[in-house]
């Protein structure tokens, strides 16, 4: 079983990680963001290129040549990565050359429109002088010059789905995993649209935990996380449309649990039950030693700590009132420590 621990970013979502690594057998990966499937570049836009929408098999060869680009990404130094970048990528070309159904060496309109114009001028210099009008001329046959390159061909290949579930476990097996206890990873589902990345694991759920807008607002305005750049914090009307176009939509299905932060805390033992059965684990050896709500607590109603952001919250609360959380029912509540980002999370 993999376990998605997903969100939208800031939304908590590490309160399952920490939650489930006090678990038996449980094995939780959380020093990265497991985002192969959904990443530009990645499986979801592969199988889009391979599966449901190629033009002829120039898209197919476009896509391809773009996942294993991207596959390089983990070669990066000082990056936190599943395993080895070599080993990685490595993994990423036995996957394509799996589902690749041929190669060839060839030309298509994509290698002459690249947006270079430099370049492109010369290529189509090739494509219609060079090579048809002089070379071949010469040679008496067809010639294969730059900007001719190999070309992978793949186009509803019947192995797809089987392949990409074995690439997802051998990255696993790789990061030294047992595939046959229950796996934790963070984010390896995007929280707007997990299901279209479960198809790539197998036995695979995933939990989206959400945030109440005033306080992920405030939280990415007050932060001391340099990492809070993927939000428009610094607007409150843009924060607002960013905050509800992404949770648009919803799945049905399930694999896919949605939780709110604030009940992780507020409602700890309801919430706790709730996750047992969706996942069926029920050992819970170790409760409330990594995750503690009495210190997540702080984390929320943090208009409490900035009154002076008032006049931004009543524009959240007016537009956006379908996602608040009834703090109301919340009065008695003690607070007894600072609210802390993510960075300080992994030093409790």
């Amino acid at each position: 079983m993999v376990i998605g621990a997903c969100g939208y970013g800031a939304t908590g979502s590490s309160v399952i990680s920490d939650l489930l690594q006090e678990y038996e057998d449980v094995q939780v990966y959380d020093t990265f963001e497991s985002w192969m499937s959904y990443r530009v570049d990645g499986l979801e836009d592969l199988e889009y290129h391979l599966m449901k929408q190629y033009t002829k098999g120039e898209s197919c060869d476009v896509a391809i040549k773009r996942f294993l680009r991207i596959s390089k990404s983990y070669m990066v130094p000082f990056i936190h990565k599943p395993c080895n970048g070599k080993e990685f990528y490595e993994l990423s070309r036995r996957f394509i050359d799996e589902i690749t159904q041929f190669q060839f060496k060839g030309l298509y309109t994509a290698d002459i429109c690249t947006g270079h114009i430099l370049r492109d001028i010369f290529a189509f210099a090739s494509k219609k002088i060079i090579m048809p009008k002089i070379i071949e001329k010469i040679v008496g046959h067809r010639v294969y010059l730059w900007p001719c390159a190999r070309k992978y061909f793949s186009v509803e290949p019947e192995n797809f789905y089987d392949a990409a579930k074995a690439y997802t476990s051998a990255i696993l097996e790789m990061m030294g995993a047992d595939m046959k206890k229950p796996i934790c990873l963070d984010q390896p589902f995007s929280g707007n649209n997990p299901e279209d990345s479960l198809k790539f694991y197998a036995d695979p759920y995933a939990i989206v935990v959400d945030k109440d807008p005033r306080d992920l607002y405030l939280a990415g305005k007050f932060t001391k996380d340099p990492n809070f750049k993927f939000s428009p914090i610094d607007d409150v009307d843009k924060f607002i449309v960013h905050y509800r176009t992404i949770r648009k939509h919803k799945s049905d299905n399930e694999r896919v649990l949605y939780i709110h932060f604030e009940d992780m805390v507020y409602n700890y033992d309801q919430s706790i039950k709730k996750i047992e059965k969706f996942l069926h684990l029920y050992n819970h050896a170790r409760p409330k030693k990594i995750f503690d709500p009495a210190r997540s607590i702080n984390n929320t109603q943090l208009l409490r700590l900035h009154p002076e952001e008032q006049a931004n919250v009543d524009k959240i609360c007016k537009a956006l009132p379908e996602f608040l959380y009834d703090f109301e029912k919340c009065k008695d509540i003690v607070f007894k420590g600072k609210p802390f980002d993510g960075a300080a999370r992994k030093q409790f």
